[in-house]
């Protein structure tokens, strides 16, 4: 009985295992057979996450940080529709990118590419008319 049990266990840790390996290995198969977009795109929020792992290192346990970072971005698709995507990004990019910044958002499915500014918050002081221009026609402001 106990052997069976034992066995039970073990298979459920494989079958969740495999399950977790299959869906990370889906999501990347759906991101490669997605098209890569380009759309003008605004940051509407920014969050950072930290985890810890515990590590045993000359005998002592000690605490590493990981940290997520993740900003969410919201533009309108092809059919005229708002859409809001939560994107994970690198530190630097986390770093790069503010609030309130328009520029061109380039993905490909849940996949960051990248984000090049083209107008910096409403708070910066540029004052570039075409710039300014270009935000009124996409987001109304």
């Amino acid at each position: 009985m106990d052997n069976f049990i034992f066995n039970m266990f073990g298979m459920l840790v494989l079958f969740m295992f495999l399950v977790i390996i299959g869906g990370g290995i889906s999501q990347w198969v759906k991101n490669n057979n997605s098209p890569r977009e380009t759309v003008k795109a605004r940051v509407v929020d920014k969050k950072s996450e930290v985890t810890y792992i515990q590590q045993e290192q000359n005998g002592m346990m000690t605490n590493t940080p990981q940290w997520s970072y993740y900003i969410v971005f919201e533009f309108e698709n092809s059919d005229r529709k708002k859409v809001v995507k939560k994107m994970v990004v690198s530190g630097k990019e986390y770093n790069r990118i503010c609030e309130s910044d328009c520029g061109d958002l380039t993905f490909q499915g849940t996949r960051y590419i990248g984000f090049e500014k083209w107008w910096i918050g409403r708070l910066s002081g540029i004052t570039s008319k075409r710039r300014t221009r270009k935000n009124q026609e996409v987001f109304g402001q």
